[in-house]
């Protein structure tokens, strides 16, 4: 039984949130060190803070990553062009994980807090207001 813990702790290197629709495509990438927001191929790159990639990890702490390609949507606006349709990825040392789709502006309850916290890193840009 010796060595069962030392497995090697999967850890999160990266989030993205897309959001499209036709005519409309927002991307927002953060890592430790970058955030990157591109609305219609327009890039705009930013220093991520230490204080705000914590925030974002910990809200994630609760979320078994595994999982989120199979949470419930709340809504289906984006069937009839109501919203956008908006993805979570989360790429770890291990894995790439995505979300199920879902509205821009609902998304599954598990997803609220980290996709809130990633949205509140772009306070004090000029993108704060576009996801």
């Amino acid at each position: 039984m010796l060595g069962m813990n030392s497995l090697p702790k999967e850890t999160i290197k990266s989030l993205a949130l897309s959001y499209q629709t036709r005519g409309t495509q927002k991307h927002l990438f953060i890592s430790a060190d970058s955030t990157i927001v591109t609305i219609n191929a327009e890039k705009h790159g930013y220093k991520t803070k230490a204080s705000q990639w914590k925030k974002i990890l910990k809200t994630l702490e609760k979320v078994k990553l595994s999982r989120i390609s199979i949470l419930k949507r709340p809504s289906t606006k984006s069937y009839y062009d109501g919203a956008m349709i908006a993805q979570l990825t989360v790429c770890t040392s291990k894995k790439t994980y995505e979300s199920i789709n879902f509205d821009h502006n609902n998304p599954p309850i598990l997803l609220t807090k980290p996709i809130n916290a990633m949205k509140a890193s772009l306070n004090g840009t000029e993108h704060k207001g576009d996801f």
